[in-house]
Parts: structure tokens; sequence; C-alpha cells
């Protein structure tokens, strides 16, 4: 397979090497062809190893005694002087190689959430980046080709490093997913489990009792943060037929979970046609593809959203707390998810996510975050 350095040959023969052979023929040896030129054996010597070039005047005499064209020996010699000066040294060859792997994914990010293990030489890091991607050889052209499907997908706005970086993400979300094991899954257990989503919302521990029956439909979910660049929110894909959800707390709100998880269901419901396909999503970006449209829309039905904007819409320029809790008690909905639709639809100021809204990471249940955070 190709590999971070470009193919080259192990080795360029200069003029010396050939000047042995006519020697050869001719049987002579270094004193014969320093008589015949005119030159010192120590001369002779240097130019045999090609550690002195081959001045016009010297090719004008080799020509002439070994019966070639001056032009071939300067050809030679300037050949072999340029493979020379072309050649990368061990360090040059680990600093491309390094500069490579930089390139597409986000090292030091890495390390600090312990992906990777910490490391001194290139050679340690390389073998940590083979095991990561579960390779045995650095194929650089095959993982720029795995990141190709994100720009297809994904707004303009995202470049090759962030669907590289990305897609990185989504290599560990693939690691992790391995680790879980749970029933095998039943779509009609999910279907009916989604329609109850808004009371496990406002429920004591609602969370973890969701996560529990989202484990009984035979479905994985964990959390796992976002690498820098990607602003990802979650994402959704299948690993050996098991549906898996994934959750970064970028935001750490409640609403902003439950949305998630609604979003993601949406996706595994309705959008899995092949094994390859995957969706990792930014809820920020503005552009939004079909899929994603109906993914949103699948989590707003779930979460009552247009049940939200009637129960207040007769209230919306005295919104008060108690009018807050009132639409959640009446829709049996959690009122952080009330906050969540506000601030989406601009009725209120970003200034007021935090009500209702505690960090949500501190109610997930440990057996869903990996040890490695």
């Amino acid at each position: 397979m190709a590999t971070a350095i470009a193919l080259r040959p192990a080795k360029k023969f200069g003029p010396g090497y050939f000047i042995r052979e006519q020697m050869e023929y001719r049987n002579w040896n270094q004193e014969d062809l320093a008589e015949v030129i005119g030159i010192t054996l120590k001369h002779v010597n240097k130019i045999l190893q090609d550690k002195q070039p081959i001045t016009l005047e010297m090719a004008k005499v080799l020509s002439e005694v070994f019966e070639t064209s001056p032009q071939y020996w300067l050809n030679l010699d300037a050949n072999y002087r340029l493979w020379l000066e072309s050649e990368k040294s061990e360090k040059e060859i680990q600093a491309d190689i390094k500069a490579k792997i930089y390139e597409r994914m986000p090292i030091r990010d890495m390390v600090n959430k312990k992906w990777l293990p910490g490391f001194s030489t290139s050679n340690q890091l390389e073998e940590s980046i083979l095991k990561y991607w579960e390779m045995e050889t650095l194929d650089f052209t095959a993982l720029d080709q795995k990141a190709m499907p994100l720009l297809a997908r994904k707004s303009e706005k995202m470049n090759q490093y962030n669907a590289a970086y990305t897609y990185t993400w989504y290599q560990k979300a693939l690691l992790t997913a391995k680790q879980y094991k749970v029933r095998a899954y039943d779509k009609d257990i999910l279907l009916s489990l989604c329609k109850l989503l808004h009371v496990f919302t406002n429920m004591d521990n609602g969370i973890n009792l969701f996560l529990r029956d989202l484990k009984s439909a035979g479905v994985i979910f964990f959390v796992l943060p976002h690498l820098q660049k990607t602003y990802l929110d979650g994402a959704a894909f299948f690993v050996e037929g098991t549906p898996v959800i994934v959750y970064t707390g970028r935001y750490k709100r409640i609403d902003n979970f439950w949305f998630t998880l609604a979003h993601e269901i949406g996706h595994i419901l309705n959008h899995f046609d092949s094994p390859e396909t995957f969706f990792v999503d930014n809820f920020k970006e503005d552009e939004k593809n079909e899929l994603e449209n109906e993914a949103n829309i699948f989590a707003s039905d779930l979460l009552k959203h247009n049940d939200i904007t009637r129960f207040l819409q007769p209230k919306l320029n005295y919104l008060s707390r108690k009018t807050i809790v009132d639409c959640a008690d009446s829709l049996q909905i959690h009122p952080s998810i009330i906050i969540g639709k506000l601030m989406h639809d601009k009725t209120i100021s970003y200034a007021n996510q935090t009500l209702f809204n505690d960090n949500v990471l501190e109610k997930i249940d440990n057996q869903y975050i990996p040890s490695f955070l």
C-alpha cells in the first residue's frame, strides 16, 4: 500500500560505477587509469567513489579514453548529484510522516483525552496511529478517502481538516462501541419507547431510566466528547447490526441531551440503507440536508415542540417561570426543553439557557461514560 513517502530508487549509481565497468572491460586498475588520464591516484579514487564531481574538462578526457560523448559523463554526474540532494535523511522522513499525521488528526487533543498514549519518538506515534486505525501500514490515501463522505454530506463550511478530524472522532466512536454488549436490536421496542420519550424527560432519574430501556431495545449509548474543530453534538451508526447513539456533551444542557438523543433515534429508525452509513451531527450548522431536516422534525415531534408553541402562544408577552412550569406539567415534559425551544425560536434570549438546565453529564450513570474519560 502507498505510505507517507513517495517511492524512489533505493540507489542511483554515479559516474564512478560506470568508469569501473570500463576499467574491468579493459582489465585496468586505478594506477592504470591515473596514468592514462594524467591525474593523481588520489584524484582517481575520489572520482570512482563519486566524491569528486565530473568537470567539463574531465568529461572530455573520459569521452576520449572510453569512446563516449562528454555529455554522457556530465549527465551521469548531474543526475547523481540531483539524486543525492533529493535523498531524505531519516529525520526528514520521520518529520514528513509526523506532519501528515498531524494534518489529519488532532494529536495533542487525542493524547490529552487519553485516546492515544504519550510518545517521545515518531516511531512510537506511528505505532499508536496504526493501532488506532487498525492498520498494518500507514495509508494516508485510504484515510482521506474515508473522510470524503463527510465533505459530500456536510455544508461548504466543512473543510478537509474538519472532515479528517471528524472521521478521526468517528473511528474512536466505532472502537468504543465494540466494548458494549446489548441484546438483539428490536425496532418495535424502540418505536414504542419513542412515544414515551417526553414522559421520561420529566421523571426523576428519567435520563438513566430511558437509557436503560434504550439498552433493552438493543441500542448502544455512550458519551464521547468531540475533538477540536469537529463541533459535534452526537452521532448514529450501526456496528455489526447493532444501532449506536453517541452523545458528546458539547453543551452539557438537559434540553440539548434530549434533542440529540431524539434526533439520532430518528436517524436509526428512518435513514440507514447500508452498513457503511453513519451520521455525525452539528446542530449549529446553517445548512441542513434532507435527512438531517427529517431527523430534526422527528425529534421536534417527540419533544412536543408544536404543542409547546400552542400552549405558550397566548402568553408570549408575559412569560414567567410559573408559565414555563405550567406548560411542562401540562405536556409532561421537562421545562428545560421548553426553554430550548423558545431560545431556538429566538422568543427569549440565550441568556436564559441555564434555566432548569443542570449539567446533564452529572446525571448520566457512569456505565454510559467510557473509563478513559
